[in-house]
């Protein structure tokens, strides 16, 4: 009878659970031995995570939330679930939450690879690398698979690279052999040019890519040095190099167009960009690259074309348009982006939602160009007070304004970048020159303050910062002493 009566209740719990709990799916062997119930538990988490995904594409934000939440609390092991979760906070602008998510996933989640690189990622974006050398000292001390211990001490070496000790991430790149990986032999190569050994750095990169003439990062990479250092013949061959290592490649395809930009080559570069819109015609994503090369270079003509070359691919219309709108701006034709963006607005509707703080800065930046400042601050002062922004587009737009010469405006986009995301290292810089050159030093204390916490500040601005401050002008300066005493720590800590 006993028996009879526990077949009975899991039979009738088994009922509920599958037509009143939404978990069609539940076994019924699950309910019925006891042994089995942790495992009912987390299928029943992984169907509610699966739920969730098919109601964030409905567009059911809060129901797809609650169930994610409550699927992890149950299956806490779900990547994918822990995945998803973090990428819904990071949208709407909680990276501590995301953080969280991420992090209480790893006890359970150590040996996954792709979750292990996810989160150590995440920690090294935002620069919590006092946080991501704590994680993976604990996760190197103790047993790891062999597919798992390099990823976890590249990490670790980036994040000493990062802090400036140079020594220990060489230490963790020989100990665990990482030399001979393409992330270890760019990284050293990093750190032979921070320590100030450029030759050193060429060295490291051409040996490496004498091993892997593929590996376009690294040769992107060369080809920035040489261009820091002024050896332009080398800078350019390095981008043949980069098209003839990897000519399928859309990228180095587009930085070879870039060079013929440069040069003023019109003919090559007709040439190549037919090449181009022939070879990549089937690619949308290769398509929108040399969009934005257009839009980047004010080639209103070319990013036209580009969205002709796009017209069978409606989902990508709206960033075409968008792309031809800027290339105008760049162009200085102002009144003819104004007038392309009002069209576009009305010809793509969801531009109000998913492309407003880009239109919005283009219009702030063509009202000025036609000396609309007025019309122009109402504008941006309408998108500073919007949720959600980024303050990498916020730091763009600033460098279009400040180029027009509206630096009030400028000053305010970046004021407003920093708030957003204090440690930002390109807002800093931007608004901290920007702040130099207008000679409004009443706020630099603190800028320069969040300046100094960032990873590698620069020396130029460090050095132009104490040749400003320093002077006599500004002895009545709050916190001159002790602000003067930092930069010259920094100074010495980042030597030229």
């Amino acid at each position: 009878m006993s028996a009879g009566a526990w077949l009975l209740l899991a039979f009738g719990a088994w009922l509920f659970v599958k037509y009143h709990r939404d978990f069609p799916d539940v076994q019924y062997v699950d309910l019925l031995w006891p042994g089995r119930w942790a495992q009912y538990r987390i299928n029943q988490g992984n169907h509610y995570i699966a739920q969730s995904e098919i109601l964030l594409q409905r567009g059911e934000y809060a129901l797809a939330l609650h169930k994610l939440r409550v699927g992890l609390g149950k299956a806490p092991a779900n990547a994918h679930g822990r995945r998803l979760l973090a990428q819904i906070y990071l949208a709407y602008r909680r990276p501590d939450l995301a953080r969280e998510v991420l992090l209480e996933g790893l006890p359970y989640l150590a040996d996954d690879l792709m979750y292990l690189q996810t989160t150590l990622a995440f920690l090294l974006e935002f620069q919590e690398d006092a946080k991501l050398l704590e994680v993976t000292n604990r996760l190197l001390t103790a047993p790891a698979g062999s597919a798992t211990r390099p990823v976890i001490a590249t990490f670790a070496a980036t994040a000493e690279f990062y802090r400036g000790s140079y020594d220990a991430a060489e230490e963790l790149l020989e100990c665990h052999h990482l030399h001979e990986t393409a992330d270890g032999a760019v990284l050293l190569a990093r750190i032979a040019w921070e320590q100030g050994f450029p030759e050193l750095a060429l060295f490291r990169l051409k040996q490496h890519l004498a091993h892997h003439p593929r590996d376009d990062g690294a040769r992107a990479l060369l080809a920035g040095y040489y261009q820091s250092l002024g050896r332009i013949s080398k800078w350019e061959s390095t981008f043949v190099e980069r098209v003839t290592g990897d000519p399928l490649a859309p990228a180095p395809r587009v930085a070879y167009l870039q060079l013929h930009h440069r040069r003023g080559d019109e003919s090559r570069l007709e040439h190549e960009t037919t090449i181009f819109l022939q070879q990549f015609a089937q690619d949308p994503s290769a398509l929108l690259l040399l969009a934005t090369f257009a839009a980047n270079a004010g080639r209103p003509a070319l990013a036209g074309r580009v969205q002709q070359a796009l017209a069978p691919y409606p989902e990508n219309a709206d960033s075409a348009a968008l792309l031809v709108a800027e290339a105008h701006l760049v162009a200085g034709e102002y009144q003819t982006a104004l007038d392309l963006i009002a069209g576009s607005t009305r010809e793509y509707p969801e531009w109000v939602g998913q492309f407003v703080p880009a239109v919005s800065g283009l219009h702030v930046v063509a009202l000025s160009g036609l000396g609309r400042l007025d019309e122009a601050r109402l504008c941006l002062d309408h998108l500073l007070a919007r949720q959600n922004l980024r303050a990498e587009s916020l730091v763009a737009v600033a460098g279009r304004l400040s180029a027009l010469g509206a630096r009030d405006l400028a000053l305010s986009a970046l004021g407003r970048a920093v708030e957003i995301d204090p440690l930002n290292q390109a807002a800093l810089a931007s608004l901290i020159r920007l702040e130099l050159d207008t000679g409004a030093v009443v706020r630099l204390p603190a800028y320069l303050g969040q300046f100094l916490r960032t990873r590698q500040p620069s020396r130029e601005i460090l050095s132009q910062a104490r040749a400003t401050l320093g002077s006599d002008r500004h002895l009545l300066l709050p916190g001159q002493a002790d602000l003067l005493a930092s930069l010259q720590t920094a100074l010495a800590r980042h030597p030229p």
